[in-house]
């Protein structure tokens, strides 16, 4: 039996009856109970010789030869947009196939009379596989001349917005745009009401200020509740306008147990200084530790043609978030932008060397590049080089898989999303879902990364992460089942790797609490009950 130490003695909890993710213990006498006191993982062993430090008020749940997993990680999501979703109009193509029944859709959502003074929809897709063009002003003036609608692109990196939105937010002929966006224009200079990039622009419907409104308790809610369902017990939000109002915001989700699990909100690059004017600085804390400010998010896109920002103010962009304390979380999705953001970390030179193992997050001072999507060989060795870690999202071959191989140019379409070639590479990866692009459901990632296949089953090719247990460990942030870790857990069927995306957990601790349980377990057994 491994037993904790004395700081940690008296259990809380006891898990039985249970597979041990990682095979803690030898392979002769596997263990097969973990036990919890003080939040933390207080022993691993055989539930026969943990059961003399359970204590009478404490519980010991069956896990039915289920699997005790460490809580998965969405390291890159975006949460109030996540959480919004439900008062939006789906226009993704399962729902609004064209651009006719995304009008009607819109139409259905304006006469029904609710949600706020803004007509909203997600999901359009502008590719050969969805609409085949971008949404434009006049295709949504058919839905109203005088409310505001705007639609979101299934990326999040476009939207398209009627009339009155572009009047809305003051977007007419002689209005400039804000560095990083762009707003589409015809011959003549006027809106198209195509907006690239619009997280650029302050929106009048942006969510987290502290007044966000008395529906988005409810949505962080249902998004904690769902997150704990999948097994996910931290979530770094990835809001590149994050500043105090979305921390303060955040901070109340937390505390008020609308969102029950560990959340890392990174700091929005410009939103530094008032941060740094509430007092706050790289990995302080709120809620008891359940909230830390993370990585400075800074943009970097190819809308229209070029990069923004050029990599000369990149590079600068990143020494000055050094220089206020933070490492660089830098959004590089192209091929060029990958690059300019290798070559900028380079430049700012403070990343910790080498790692002392293979894909094992360097200690200290470590920067990010996020999603890390178009990666042939040549530019994984720049990202090496770089020193940086790469937060992917398999999950996009799962969700977009089909898309991907009747859009992508073949020769590409390997080096997508490669996870598994950054990770042979001895890249330190971790995965996120940058929900609400895609569902925020890590065991399709899992699958995805393992596999290189779409949901409908396609082959993707390229280099796989080597095996389903490789990926889940890697989901989990590399955390291990350990003694003295927290005890943030979950209890897990596991079936084969192509039935992984169904996977819900049967139960989910953060902090050595019970944050989830589903009806088919018993999470109130009792030692004298045994």
């Amino acid at each position: 039996m491994l037993y904790g130490d004395d700081g940690l003695a008296g259990f809380d909890l006891i898990l039985r009856n249970a597979r041990i993710f990682a095979g803690a213990g030898s392979s002769e006498n596997p263990p097969d109970a973990v036990a919890i006191g003080a939040g933390r993982i207080a022993a691993v062993g055989r539930f026969a010789e943990l059961s003399a430090g359970v204590g009478p008020a404490a519980a010991v749940i069956d896990c039915g030869g289920r699997t005790v997993i460490p809580g998965l990680v969405d390291d890159h999501c975006h949460i109030f947009a996540t959480a919004a979703r439900g008062t939006q109009v789906d226009c993704r193509h399962s729902a609004a196939p064209n651009v006719a029944a995304v009008i009607a859709a819109l139409r259905a959502a304006l006469s029904s009379g609710g949600g706020g003074e803004w007509v909203r929809g997600y999901g359009y897709d502008d590719s050969p596989a969805g609409l085949g063009r971008h949404l434009n002003r006049r295709d949504l003036d058919a839905v109203s001349r005088t409310r505001p609608v705007r639609v979101d692109h299934r990326s999040g990196h476009a939207a398209a917005l009627n009339s009155a939105g572009l009047a809305a937010m003051g977007i007419g002929a002689g209005s400039a745009d804000p560095p990083g966006g762009v707003s589409v224009r015809d011959a003549a200079g006027h809106p198209d009401g195509l907006l690239l990039e619009p997280a650029a622009w302050v929106w009048p419907t942006r969510p987290a200020a502290a007044d966000a409104g008395p529906n988005y308790p409810d949505g962080l809610r249902e998004l904690g509740r769902r997150l704990l369902r999948y097994g996910i017990t931290a979530a770094t939000d990835a809001g590149a306008g994050n500043g105090i109002a979305k921390w303060r915001a955040l901070a109340a989700a937390v505390r008020d147990g609308a969102l029950p699990l560990r959340i890392t909100m990174m700091a929005g690059w410009h939103q530094i200084p008032e941060l740094q004017a509430a007092g706050l600085s790289y990995g302080d804390t709120a809620g008891g530790g359940m909230l830390t400010l993370g990585h400075a998010k800074i943009m970097l896109t190819a809308s229209g043609g070029a990069l923004r920002p050029d990599p000369e103010r990149l590079a600068e962009m990143v020494r000055q978030a050094h220089n206020a304390g933070y490492p660089a979380a830098i959004h590089a999705v192209e091929r060029d932008a990958v690059v300019a953001a290798a070559l900028a970390i380079m430049d700012a030179g403070r990343n910790d060397g080498t790692a002392a193992q293979p894909n094992a997050p360097q200690p200290g001072f470590v920067d990010r590049i996020e999603h890390c999507a178009e990666c042939p060989p040549e530019v994984a060795e720049l990202v090496r080089q770089s020193g940086a870690q790469v937060v992917g999202n398999p999950a996009f071959l799962h969700y977009d898989g089909e898309r991907y191989a009747r859009t992508v140019a073949p020769e590409l379409l390997p080096h997508l999303h490669p996870m598994g070639a950054l990770y042979a590479m001895g890249v330190p990866v971790a995965f996120g879902s940058d929900a609400p692009v895609v569902e925020p459901n890590p065991w399709a990632g899992i699958a995805a990364a393992a596999t290189r296949k779409s949901a409908d089953g396609i082959a993707l090719g390229g280099v796989k992460i080597p095996s389903a247990a490789v990926a889940l460990g890697i989901q989990a942030g590399g955390r291990r089942i350990s003694i003295g870790q927290p005890a943030d857990l979950a209890v897990v069927e596991l079936p084969a790797v192509d039935e992984l995306p169904a996977v819900r957990a049967a139960l989910t601790i953060v902090n050595g609490c019970l944050a989830w349980v589903d009806e088919t377990i018993d999470s109130g057994s009792n030692r004298n009950d045994e």
